[in-house]
C-alpha cells in the first residue's frame, strides 16, 4: 500500500515541475498560438496583467473552437465578459483574440486541474471570480 506521503511527495513534484515549466513559458498572442491537443493549463492575458487561468483535456479544441469561436454558454469567460463590460459576441471575440497567452500540457486531466486550482489560489485572477460575486462588484 502506498503511505499518503509517498502520494503527497509525488503530487508536490509533479506541481512543481508544471510551474516551473509554465512560468518559464512566453505569453503568445492568443490569435497565433499553436496549442497541443492533451490536458493542460493556459492563463489568459490582458490589459496588462492575468486575468483568468483554465484547465482543459483538450487545449486546442478549449481555446480554439470554445473560446474563441464559442457562445456565451461555451465558455465562462465568454459570458463574463459579454455581462460585465455590456459587449455582444462578436465584440467579445475580437477582444479575446487581442490577448495574450501561456500554456503547459500536462500528462493527466487531473494534474491540469490541480494546477489550474493551485495557480488561482496563489494568483487570483480576476475573471475566475465566481459571476454573483463580479456582479457585486460592478454595482
Amino acid at each position: 500500500m502506498v503511505s499518503y506521503q509517498a502520494i503527497l511527495d509525488d503530487l508536490i513534484q509533479k506541481l512543481k515541475r508544471n510551474m516551473e515549466l509554465l512560468m518559464a513559458t512566453q505569453e503568445v498572442p492568443l490569435s497565433k498560438v499553436e496549442l497541443p491537443k492533451s490536458s493542460g493549463v493556459y492563463m489568459i492575458f490582458f490589459e496588462g496583467g492575468l486575468q483568468y487561468i483554465g484547465s482543459s483535456g483538450d487545449l486546442n479544441h478549449r481555446i480554439k473552437t470554445t473560446l474563441l469561436s464559442g457562445n456565451r454558454k461555451s465558455h465562462t469567460l465568454i459570458n463574463k465578459l459579454c455581462e460585465l463590460r455590456n459587449w455582444d459576441l462578436m465584440e467579445t471575440r475580437n477582444f479575446l483574440k487581442s490577448s495574450n497567452i501561456k500554456f503547459i500540457a500536462t500528462k493527466t486531466e487531473d494534474d491540469a486541474k490541480i494546477l489550474e486550482d493551485v495557480l488561482i489560489a496563489i494568483y487570483h485572477p480576476f475573471y475566475n471570480i465566481p459571476l454573483r460575486k463580479l456582479r457585486k462588484l460592478k454595482k
